[in-house]
């Protein structure tokens, strides 16, 4: 796994460091039942306020799986993207092929088929995951949204089904933005200049204004961000004669990964009493890709980052999210209004000179420069109304009502390339390559409660229920070579069920909890998105699949089994959370890619996913905090998949068995008035299967370590100087195996990798 013995002498520092701090951590108890008085000279465990369960509580009293991070702390941790959250969250992972193109995974739960991912994702209250798309976004699909002016990110570990819906299989993710203040003017703004290895200068600029218009009444709160990074990977012509060469004496394009992105989020505070708030919101964010964040193997390789591609592969996305939100109280409670409309519009230009050469040499004599374009859409309306009670006494509720509605068109296309036909004598008579059209809707209605109810001695029983409804349509129209000819197909599929879940906690004293739960995670079925009988049907012949599994596939569930237990020591200096857990999936939705070039999806069979999660905060002494971090997951099928290299035993795709983050910060104050710090993460994620093919030689990524430092400084009250190397020992890892949006080759693949090691400073202000 480590090819040399630098690294695997860093990883053996690693490990024994881990040991060490788990030691430390394991004799925590005994420490404290020795401490004859707290030492108030020590800092404690900041506690930090979550909404995961739809009502504001302490992270340490809700008895689920959850990590929380404030502003303060993404701050300190570098967090920019969802890869970030990943390597400082046990049991969470994220497969990457770049900036805004991500499949998110929590405990082992992966599947890239189906008409939803299976972890919800939420900006404030409004879902923003893609749905109706999904099989075919793939890793383009989620937005990746800029952390800026970002109150906290909580991730919620294990079905989310009962409060959050049918996209909450693995758990749930939450983005919650900073609030307008009617009460104070304020404003920060900062500015990040750096250098990456191998590439070139980057940069960014934020800005936030806090307004109050009317004292107590009316404010408007308005932030807006850009970032540019200059790219690191190289792009050479295609050899004619070999589409894994580079073309002798070919042009090179450097650093063409390039990204650009700039957006802003508005908010407006209406607050006519004390009882009834009302915030009106939008938020826009665009990226610019030069070129994907992938090169191609071979002729590329991690020590040499290099594309072989004749087309440019500019592409960009565009996100809109509109939302009105109104929280009225009443004495007994709180009733919650959320509206959104949702926009997201992705183009994609993708080099297909490659696929055309391999699937039609001959007629062809040599590589010829063609694309392949695609447009995706969704746009999105989200109503949620539901109350949380307060209420004198023992039972509490929360309740309300959902719909959901998408409509997701797409349009991709490879044309006849100006020349082609000159060149190679009208093979196919100017027929396009391919040119294919889907208009698909998903509508989901759910009504949903969750009650709790105090027994007393600190035990608290909760139970929760969803009822759902999701109805489907799509319609499909595809011409051209690799089409074989003229397609067309509409289809529709209407799914109903229950989401139950059952919790019960015992906090036996402010500091120390424990909890079990058991918890359902749904995931609709859809309409399956047929594969054209002309050029498939030999293929499609042999899966053994009924007429109906070819039409449309069913939906899948799982069952989650989890016990934890939250805990506070040392006078509140050490925090240690944990939680075991088990997960049997079944009628696991598969897409199976077929040689024609195209995927069909099915439910095959089950799968099981069994680990732990383990997180520690320990203030030892004033100004020094230590955190540690691990994942273990074992996620595996149940049994072999028909029509694929698949087998009973295999883990899941891109579930890797540990993630392991590990940070020393020291702070210190100094009598002139200015304060700084220092801090150290090591963050290791380990190997993890990305294709079941065991003779591909794309069928595993490596683990590998990453190692960030940042030194800052400040004045205590307005501004901060923060020095920065992100990713310091310069390790280049596999963060996805993309999918085409034509057809992925056998013998040559796109590797998504990480950003080079990278220098800069951060200059910041508040006021």
């Amino acid at each position: 796994m480590f090819t040399s013995e630098y690294e695997r002498a860093r990883l053996r520092a690693w490990m024994a460091t881990s040991a060490l701090c788990a030691a430390v951590f394991a004799g925590a108890p005994a420490l404290a039942q020795q401490a004859a008085a707290p030492a108030e000279t020590h800092e404690t465990v900041s506690e930090i306020v979550v909404t995961a369960q739809k009502r504001s509580e302490s992270v340490q009293s809700v008895p689920i799986s959850v990590t929380a991070m404030d502003e303060r702390k993404l701050e300190r941790l570098g967090i920019q993207n969802l890869t970030d959250v990943a390597r400082a969250t046990p049991g969470l992972a994220v497969t990457s092929a770049g900036p805004g193109q991500n499949v998110l995974i929590i405990r082992g739960v992966s599947s890239t088929a189906g008409t939803a991912g299976t972890v919800g994702y939420y900006l404030d209250d409004t879902p923003i995951a893609a749905s109706s798309n999904a099989s075919l976004l793939a890793q383009r699909g989620l937005l990746d949204p800029s952390v800026f002016d970002i109150s906290r990110i909580e991730v919620l570990r294990g079905p989310q089904g009962t409060l959050y819906g049918s996209s909450s299989m693995g758990g749930t993710i939450k983005y919650v933005t900073s609030q307008p203040d009617a009460t104070r003017f304020s404003a920060k703004a900062s500015a990040t200049a750096s250098y990456t290895e191998g590439g070139g200068p980057n940069g960014s600029i934020n800005g936030m204004v806090n307004m109050p218009i009317v004292e107590d009444k009316l404010a408007a709160r308005i932030s807006a961000f850009y970032r540019y990074q200059d790219g690191f990977i190289d792009r050479y012509q295609i050899d004619p004669n070999d589409i894994l060469k580079v073309k002798p004496n070919s042009p090179v394009k450097e650093n063409v990964n390039t990204e650009s992105t700039g957006g802003f989020r508005a908010q407006l505070l209406i607050k006519p009493d004390d009882t009834l708030t009302i915030t009106p919101s939008i938020f826009y964010q665009y990226t610019r890709l030069g070129a994907p964040f992938q090169f191609d193997r071979p002729p590329g390789s991690f020590d040499n980052l290099i594309q072989t591609r004749d087309v440019s592969e500019v592409s960009d996305q565009r996100s809109l999210l509109g939302n009105i939100a109104i929280h009225k109280r009443l004495p007994f409670g709180e009733i919650v209004s959320s509206t959104s409309y949702y926009s997201r519009q992705i183009k994609i230009n993708e080099d297909s000179s490659k696929v055309l050469a391999f699937f039609f040499s001959p007629p062809q004599t040599s590589v010829y420069p063609s694309v392949m374009t695609g447009i995706y859409r969704n746009r999105e309306f989200t109503q949620e109304l539901r109350f949380a009670s307060d209420f004198q006494g023992p039972f509490q509720l929360i309740a309300g009502g959902y719909f959901h509605r998408t409509f997701a068109p797409l349009e991709s296309a490879i044309p006849v390339p100006p020349g082609y036909d000159k060149t190679f004598g009208s093979p196919f008579g100017g027929t396009v390559f391919y040119h294919g059209i889907r208009k698909a809707t998903l509508q989901e209605s759910a009504a949903f409660a969750e009650a709790s109810y105090d027994l007393g001695h600190g035990l608290t029983a909760r139970a929760g229920l969803r009822a759902f409804q999701v109805d489907q349509r799509f319609y499909q129209w595809g011409e051209g070579v690799l089409n074989g000819g003229v397609s067309q197909v509409s289809n529709s599929s209407s799914d109903n069920g229950l989401n139950p879940k059952f919790n019960l906690s015992w906090q036996i004293d402010p500091d120390h909890m424990v909890y079990a739960t058991a918890s359902k995670g749904y995931r609709p079925g859809g309409p399956n998105n047929p594969a054209p009988a002309a050029v498939c049907g030999a293929e499609v012949s042999k899966l053994g699949l009924s007429v109906s599994q070819l039409t449309r596939y069913q939906p899948d569930t799982l069952w989650n089994y989890e016990a934890g237990a939250k805990t506070r020591w040392l006078d509140r200096k050490l925090t240690v959370n944990g939680s075991v857990y088990y997960i049997d999936w079944s009628d696991v939705q598969q897409q199976i890619v077929l040689n024609c070039g195209f995927n069909i999806t099915a439910n095959f069979g089950k799968a099981t996913s069994k680990g732990a999660e383990l997180e520690v905060e320990y203030h030892p002494l004033p100004g020094l905090s230590l955190n540690a971090a691990a994942g273990y997951t074992d996620a595996t099928l149940s049994n072999d998949i028909p029509g694929t290299p698949a087998r009973k035993g295999d883990p899941l795709q891109d579930v890797p068995h540990w993630n392991l983050a590990g940070g020393v910060e020291y702070a210190k104050s100094f009598s002139n008035g200015f304060n700084g710090f220092g801090r150290l993460d090591v963050n290791y994620t380990s190997d993890a299967l990305a294709l079941y093919d065991r003779t591909s030689p794309f069928h595993e990524r490596k683990g590998f370590v990453i190692t960030n430092v940042k030194l800052g400084i400040d004045n205590g009250d307005h501004w901060q100087a923060v020095f920065f190397v992100d990713n310091l020992f310069d390790k280049i890892g596999q963060t996805g195996l993309p999918a085409a949006i034509g057809a992925d080759l056998p013998t040559t693949r796109r590797i998504a990798v990480n950003r080079p090691r990278t220098v800069g400073v951060t200059l910041s202000y508040k006021y």
